[in-house]
């Protein structure tokens, strides 16, 4: 079963995470200024560009830079973590069909040479 983990890049303000499948890097939380984001960064460059999966303003909070308390953190790193899977699973099906088409052509244009 694939999952996400979250890498914690420091202990200080703002709250910031890597989220990795195995060892791919797949996306960047951020919650800075009381704005919280969730992109999906795509290992294929060429075929895609990052997604902002969550850009969430917590009313009144200008100044949060860490979540309030673990409740609060879980729901949200939670719901980053799910919504970061499904678009992972969602671009890799469309880069396997990509990789598919590219095959099937290249066989195409050679079998007509020989």
């Amino acid at each position: 079963m694939t999952t996400v983990t979250l890498e914690k890049i420091s202990d200080i303000c703002p709250e910031q995470y890597w989220a990795k499948i195995s060892s791919r890097t797949i996306g960047y939380i951020r919650l800075r200024y009381g704005h919280l984001t969730c992109d999906f960064l795509p290992e294929y460059r060429l075929f895609y560009k990052e997604v902002r999966l969550i850009d969430h303003n917590f009313e009144g909070e200008s100044y949060k830079g860490s979540f309030d308390n673990e409740e609060e953190r879980t729901y949200w790193l939670d719901n980053c973590k799910k919504l970061l899977l499904e678009e992972y699973k969602k671009k890799e099906a469309e880069y396997k069909q990509i990789k598919l088409r590219r095959w099937r052509r290249w066989r195409q244009k050679n079998s007509k040479r020989h």
